[in-house]
């Protein structure tokens, strides 16, 4: 496969639509991990697994790194929250009501991706990316 067409464009974020979403409670660690279920928006054919736990420290910022595997249509992405907004989110995620249509995540990347205008990534290896931040969009109506 080539990049050489115009057919290919560098995307530094990858939209995704929430499928299921769960909260892990790990008692004898008092510990908490939202765990979600998503299909991606931006790249064809593709599912990703969301992990994200508390930052105990005081870091306001989002640190986590995504695995996009050469072989597999399945990403996994794991992360580091401030606890104030982890909870925020798990909050959000308790009170949505249904509307219709989905919970949308995007993770910005530090690092480009090629996709084709049909949504094929190119990849020649397994690569794990840096994730700048993270936003979630929750429908209201």
């Amino acid at each position: 496969m080539s990049l050489n067409n115009s057919e290919w464009s560098q995307i530094s974020s990858i939209q995704m639509a929430v499928q299921s979403a769960d909260l892990l409670v790990f008692n004898s660690r008092k510990s908490e991990k939202l765990s979600l279920s998503c299909t991606l928006l931006t790249i064809a054919r593709g599912k990703c697994n969301v992990e994200i736990r508390q930052n105990q420290e005081k870091d306001d910022s989002f640190l986590g790194n995504i695995i996009i595997p050469r072989d597999r249509p399945i990403m996994q992405c794991e992360g580091l929250m401030q606890s104030d907004t982890f909870n925020a989110l798990c909050e959000r995620f308790t009170l949505i009501q249904s509307v219709g249509r989905p919970i949308l995540l995007t993770i910005f990347l530090n690092e480009k991706l090629s996709v084709s205008v049909n949504g094929d990534l190119f990849i020649e290896n397994t690569r794990e990316i840096v994730i700048n931040h993270i936003d979630f969009v929750f429908p209201l109506r």
